[in-house]
């Protein structure tokens, strides 16, 4: 009951992010000279309206579900990880190079690709959390420029060493085996098993905040000074957190590669990690409220080219309700809203 009352009391600014965005942007829509109801049914139906446009809001979902519950362990431990992109890249990586380039049998390349892209990510963060510890390099920094190492790297891979000799010219490697790939849940559509590594991973994090370790980031996040007082190591928390908030996102490149790519891509993540941020933030950075978030914005996308195709409503006006959501996931942080709740019962 407790942890019911807990999730509704950290859902209200969110739910007063996505009223307000719709609102303002069910206006933009009347300004543009579209029908925002006719508009906003189609983004509806376009994302649960069928079984396949539900199985393709399912298949966005699970690369942002997973690097945003990542994203909310380096947040609650106060430590802003923003390079979500490079993270799930590094691990895309390390799993292609596994599943394509080994000629080790079928039964120890899946797990072993699993374990090689998750090592990747935690040593990729625990790099940057040892730069914090050590160095006191600001991490907002440090994760978004490795983005760019990591994305260039990508590129080289793709037009040089591993471009697919049979891709015609296209950046991209050689595809990996169809034994490996995950099997698709419902048949004709793109979902694929993955969906459980991504809800398995929300009940493993929300687990996780009741553990020891987890108390322990929590502490380090709300306040370093007591953390430390009470023994705890504050440096090697710091490595701890960003190196499984990396690890997550290395999973969501496993993930993506074996459930729907299949290869390596120039530009993989596209826009995954800023969109995880988001996302994170909106979910009040509990596993449970990210679950639902990562739906919302898997179905503004999902549901925004349908909008787009039936009514001519341009794809940028998804982008526009979007960034409205971001503008009042920030302002609501302003607001006491147990204290806006006292005051309405009086």
């Amino acid at each position: 009951m407790k942890l019911i009352k807990d999730l509704l009391t950290k859902a209200y600014p969110s739910l007063f992010s996505v009223v307000a965005a719709l609102i303002i942007g069910a206006l933009v829509l009347i300004v543009s000279g579209f029908n925002p109801i006719t508009s906003y049914q189609t983004l509806f139906l376009g994302a649960f309206g069928s079984p396949y446009a539900l199985s393709e809001t399912l298949v966005k979902m699970i690369p942002i579900l997973i690097i945003s519950l990542g994203t909310s362990v380096a947040f609650r431990s106060k430590l802003w990880n923003i390079g979500g992109n490079g993270q799930y890249t590094i691990g895309a990586i390390v799993s292609v190079l596994i599943c394509v380039y080994t000629n080790l049998p079928p039964a120890l390349v899946l797990p072993l690709s699993l374990l090689g892209a998750l090592a990747a990510g935690l040593l990729y963060g625990s790099f940057i959390g040892l730069m914090k510890a050590k160095l006191n390099a600001n991490e907002v920094i440090t994760t978004l420029m490795f983005d760019y190492i990591v994305a260039y790297f990508l590129s080289y891979l793709v037009y040089g060493p591993l471009m697919d000799p049979l891709g015609h010219g296209f950046p991209q490697s050689r595809l990996v085996s169809k034994s490996l790939l995950f099997p698709k849940l419902i048949s004709g559509t793109r979902l694929h098993g993955g969906l459980f590594v991504a809800l398995l991973m929300v009940i493993l994090l929300t687990y996780f905040w009741k553990s020891k370790q987890g108390f322990t980031l929590r502490l380090v996040g709300e306040n370093r000074r007591v953390a430390q007082v009470c023994g705890v190591h504050v440096n090697l928390q710091i490595v701890l957190a960003l190196g499984i908030s990396a690890g997550f996102a290395a999973l969501a490149g496993w993930v993506d590669v074996l459930g729907i790519h299949g290869r390596l891509q120039d530009n993989l993540p596209g826009s995954l990690g800023s969109i995880a941020t988001v996302v994170a933030l909106l979910g009040g950075l509990h596993p449970i409220g990210i679950l639902f978030s990562s739906l919302l914005f898997s179905a503004l996308v999902v549901g925004g080219a349908s909008m787009q195709r039936f009514c001519g409503v341009p794809a940028s006006m998804v982008t526009i309700i979007q960034a409205l959501v971001i503008i009042f996931v920030i302002s609501s942080s302003l607001f006491d809203w147990k204290k806006l709740r006292r005051k309405a019962m009086v």
